[in-house]
């Protein structure tokens, strides 16, 4: 591995754009609910909107693990090609079960009316929403495909510039669009062409060289696909993690005004918590023995700790409150309930990065099921977590979900770092074996 990239300058250089690249992605969401918010129904439209993107979320997110099965591949010395039409195929298959959803009726009603439980404006709005997803996912694989072949190049700047390109065609459109009637179409309208965008612009950048390749030892025979499943159901549970609190929430005594300020304060907490999102990328590609699991862990934590305190400093109650009313200029209603859920989401950086940075331990080190049990693990505590307590506390309402999904990201942390020790890193010294540097085939 690259010793530069060890020190803080060197580890600096190659994580801020992956750190930009996550702000950027996350500032989706608060563009998006505070246009929603300024349209003439505005809960209804963030309800329809909140709901239709968890659907849909769960459609492409297995799509998202393609961008670490690329670098990890390509780093220990396999081809791109098999993992592309791997990833196109089933980027089109995810697409086509999206449109079943949005076009054929009674698979539209028993998804949103019978499983999520919308009513009224707000089921119409997130049927009009759906309507402009359904080709995210063949899209997703497209850019995730790409952007891990620049993360296996440790060239990570034009997947931040791509995705400023996102985030720009995205408040366009969404500005645009707010003053209109449009509801909860305005937000997925915005989306999608934001991610059209984003993905041409990764699949045109120049394919870059690797400096340091690896090949595997004997390896454990595990297929393209054997290696995948575990990260797609990682990825699935994660991005089911909403669709299951809303679902939650629409049984609560105040669903509407719930889910809304769920949304609304999901949207702002995963954009101050985004610049740990990419620690996952930062262990893949730059941990290979015990002390470079150190030196990358100790940058983590210092990063976390960081984002965990620019988070508590913006939930004070005395800036919390005039930040919701900036971004979003609330009802009363919606902005008390916004307002009490805020604090609790203070925890996600620390929680989220631990996760990140263990996940692509697991990830480099060929050992992709732990991941998998570990998501299985958390969303199992967080539905059990809701069935036992909402009859309790889900007049909490958006404090409520925020804290189940906490508790989720705690257990499992923990279960990750019990399970680590030093087996994965073990397995890095063993299996690899460094050859020489040539560009990556595609």
């Amino acid at each position: 591995m690259s010793k530069p990239h060890h020190t803080p300058q060197g580890f600096a250089r190659f994580y801020a754009p992956l750190a930009a690249t996550s702000l950027l992605l996350t500032a989706t969401h608060p563009l998006i609910t505070a246009a929603l918010a300024r349209t003439p129904d505005p809960v209804s439209a963030l309800v329809g909107f909140s709901v239709a993107f968890s659907v849909c979320g769960v459609l492409y997110s297995p799509l998202l693990v393609l961008q670490q099965v690329v670098a990890s591949r390509l780093l220990k010395g396999g081809d791109f090609a098999p993992i592309q039409r791997f990833g196109l195929l089933a980027g089109v298959g995810f697409s086509l079960l999206a449109a079943l959803v949005a076009f054929v009726d009674p698979i539209h009603m028993a998804v949103f009316r019978d499983l999520v439980g919308l009513r009224g404006s707000a089921l119409a709005e997130a049927g009009f929403a759906f309507s402009w997803l359904w080709p995210i996912p063949v899209i997703t694989a497209i850019r995730a495909l790409h952007q891990g072949r620049l993360v296996a190049g440790h060239r990570t700047h034009p997947i931040a510039i791509a995705t400023g390109v996102r985030t720009g065609v995205l408040a366009i459109v969404a500005i645009a669009l707010a003053s209109t009637s449009g509801g909860a179409r305005v937000g997925a309208a915005a989306f999608t062409a934001g991610v059209m965008a984003e993905a041409l612009l990764v699949l045109l950048a120049p394919t870059p060289a690797l400096p340091r390749r690896y090949a595997v030892r004997g390896g454990n025979g595990d297929t393209l696909v054997r290696f995948s499943a575990p990260l797609m159901l990682n990825m699935l549970l994660w991005w089911s993690t909403p669709l299951i609190i809303n679902t939650v929430l629409a049984r609560t005594p105040s669903p509407d005004l719930s889910i809304a300020a769920f949304a609304i304060v999901e949207a702002i907490a995963w954009f101050l918590t985004s610049p740990v999102g990419q620690l996952q990328q930062a262990s893949i590609a730059l941990v290979d023995d015990d002390e470079s699991f150190v030196t990358v862990r100790r940058y983590a934590g210092v990063l976390s700790l960081a984002t965990f305190a620019m988070i508590g400093l913006l939930v004070l109650p005395g800036v919390r409150t005039p930040l919701l009313n900036a971004v979003y200029d609330p009802s009363a209603s919606l902005l008390a309930a916004a307002v009490g859920a805020l604090p609790f989401a203070v925890v996600y950086p620390l929680l989220y990065g631990h996760r990140q940075f263990f996940q692509g331990i697991f990830v480099r080190s060929g050992h992709p099921w732990t991941v998998g049990f570990g998501a299985i693990l958390r969303i199992s505590t967080i539905v059990v977590l809701a069935a036992f307590t909402v009859g309790r506390f889900g007049h909490h309402g958006a404090a409520f979900g925020v804290v189940i999904a906490a508790i989720g990201l705690l257990v499992e942390g923990v279960f990750l770092d019990r399970r680590c020790g030093s087996r994965a890193i073990e397995d890095l010294r063993t299996q690899e074996a460094p050859i020489a540097a040539e560009a990556i085939s595609t």
